[in-house]
């Protein structure tokens, strides 16, 4: 009998459970420009997309 190895994937949450998470205002109106409604997101998912919108360059 041969064990099979059991392959965790990364734990994904919403949008609305990262809102909830929120440590202050301001990573609340981060997460709501930067995260989709409807999708799901691993927590290194999101720290790229935040680290990718900080560094955007600012239209004027």
């Amino acid at each position: 009998m041969s064990k099979e190895k059991e392959v965790k994937l990364p734990q994904q949450y919403s949008k609305i459970a990262f809102l909830e998470a929120a440590v202050d205002g301001n990573e609340s109106v981060l997460l709501r420009v930067v995260l989709e409604d409807g999708k799901t997101y691993t927590k290194d998912e999101v720290a790229e997309l935040v680290a990718a919108w900080k560094t955007k360059e600012v239209k004027t």
